[in-house]
């Protein structure tokens, strides 16, 4: 039923970082994906901002975020793209998940 009313409506299991220091987004991270997987979510979302908030405007999480998935969670993950808004600039991830079992 769950998978029939995400289908209808077209939602995806989001994650949202904002407002976390880097070490305990990347443990959020990594929670979030290992349930999602488990589940046998096909994709989750993940909302790391665009930094705005942070000193210098420099998003620290739009770069820790997708590099720690690249190094840590390929047996969870296959492929993710960033989110780009009209300016060209990305504050969130699709992430595309691998099926359960699968290596």
């Amino acid at each position: 039923m769950r998978e029939l009313l995400r289908q209808l409506f077209g939602l995806v299991p989001t994650l949202d970082l904002h407002g976390l220091g880097v070490r305990p987004a990347l443990d959020e991270t990594r929670k979030f994906l290992e349930e999602a997987h488990a589940r046998g979510e096909p994709k989750v979302r993940i909302v790391y901002g665009k930094g705005r908030g942070s000193p210098g405007g420099v998003g620290v999480l739009r770069q820790a975020v997708p590099a720690w998935i690249e190094q840590n969670a390929t047996s969870w993950v296959e492929r993710f793209e960033r989110q780009l808004d009209g300016s060209g600039d990305d504050g969130a991830m699709i992430v595309y998940l691998k099926r359960p079992g699968a290596q």
